[in-house]
């Protein structure tokens, strides 16, 4: 008897995310063949449906490129970006993958998403989908930018999605919300599966900071998304007994300057847990989040963290309890957490400890894949 085919079909690397599904897809259903198939590979092929939108947008870039200055890896980056929002190369980046997944027909078992950017989906083989986020969700935070809603006709074939799919599974109450109360998914097609660290976790008990310790971490590649220009303003209005506190800036370089600053920029994923052992505070005030696995790491790492008060971050995050909430874009806020912070060097490790030990507890890439057998299985059958 042929051996049955899971297709798990997704974008590059969806920041080491869909690295950590591999694994525990290939852990869960060791009696499947899976193959993994990478939609980044139709953004390298001849496709006229790719040349005619490139031709469209290409003013838009250009402009784009001049405005920001954007060097050639980020160009591409953006380019992709904005290809991935119209509805001609949502439609294309479906035929591709169904062209794939249809030469296995008779022996797959289902096929498994991540993300809601394109449509694998095909008639008669389970499609589930796995993500941190949908279109409208970016409606739920505050100051939206309406830039970041797609086109209506991108918006329909993602609802479609959606309304086809055998399960969608997601890692936040939020996310679950929004898929309910603007998709129109009932309950029992929603299920919260969580999320784990995407990095290597340190093994065994982490050193507790010294009280001395004034470091302030922030790890991201969107400085102004993240919340970077706010953080940075915050930190400058430290009170004179915090001069001696210090911010470092992982996974990008701003062009800005400072004694007390360091600017370490993109390392590999491999190194960033050296940077969350050295630092005290975790602050990231971004202002939309599809999810902040970042929040999940710094915790797992027994990191105090300061998190904006929305998205998935209240899942997990109870204000001087697990971590310090602030209102989203409130600079003033996010001076008084800092210097609480700082001066009660004691309650932040409590709060550091707590944060671990919730996070410990529910978040887990295992404890995931277990969830993803359990829901997909009650459907497909074993």
């Amino acid at each position: 008897m042929a051996c049955k085919i899971i297709y798990f079909v997704k974008f590059g690397r969806f920041s080491n995310t869909n690295l950590f599904v591999e694994q525990q897809l290939r852990r869960v259903f060791p009696e499947a063949n899976l193959k993994v198939l990478d939609i980044k590979a139709f953004f390298t092929r001849p496709s006229l449906a790719l040349l005619l939108v490139l031709l469209k947008l290409s003013p838009r870039l250009f402009w784009q490129a001049i405005r920001v200055r954007l060097k050639l890896k980020d160009l591409s980056f953006v380019a992709i970006q904005m290809l991935l929002r119209e509805p001609r190369i949502f439609r294309a980046i479906g035929d591709f993958a169904r062209n794939h997944i249809e030469l296995d027909r008779p022996n797959v078992w289902f096929t498994i998403q991540t993300q809601s950017l394109w449509d694998n989906t095909c008639e008669g083989i389970p499609n589930f989908i796995y993500t941190d986020s949908a279109a409208l969700t970016n409606l739920y935070y505050t100051g939206a930018d309406m830039r970041m809603i797609p086109s209506k006709p991108w918006l329909d074939q993602e609802r479609a999605l959606y309304a086809k799919a055998t399960r969608i599974f997601v890692m936040s109450d939020h996310v679950q919300s929004s898929l309910h109360k603007q998709y129109g998914q009932s309950g029992d097609r929603v299920k919260k599966v969580r999320v784990g660290a995407n990095l290597t976790l340190p093994v065994g008990d982490l050193t507790p900071r010294p009280e001395t310790n004034k470091t302030i971490l922030f790890v991201g590649v969107d400085w102004e998304r993240k919340g970077g220009p706010q953080l940075l303003d915050a930190f400058k209005r430290l009170p004179d007994r915090h001069r001696d506190a210090k911010l470092v800036i992982v996974g990008v370089s701003p062009a800005i300057e400072g004694q007390d600053i360091e600017i370490v920029g993109r390392v590999p994923s491999t190194e960033v847990g050296t940077y969350y052992r050295q630092a005290a505070i975790f602050c990231l005030p971004t202002r939309i989040e599809p999810f902040g696995i970042v929040f999940i790491e710094a915790m797992l790492h027994k990191l105090a963290v300061i998190a904006p008060s929305q998205g998935a971050m209240t899942d997990f995050i109870r204000h001087k309890e697990t971590g310090v909430l602030v209102k989203p874009g409130d600079t003033d806020e996010l001076v008084d957490a800092l210097n609480w912070l700082l001066d009660h060097p004691f309650e932040r490790g409590q709060i550091a400890d707590r944060g671990y030990q919730a996070i410990h507890k529910d978040y887990s890439w295992d404890r995931v894949g277990d969830r993803l057998r359990e829901e997909i299985e009650a459907v497909t059958g074993p």
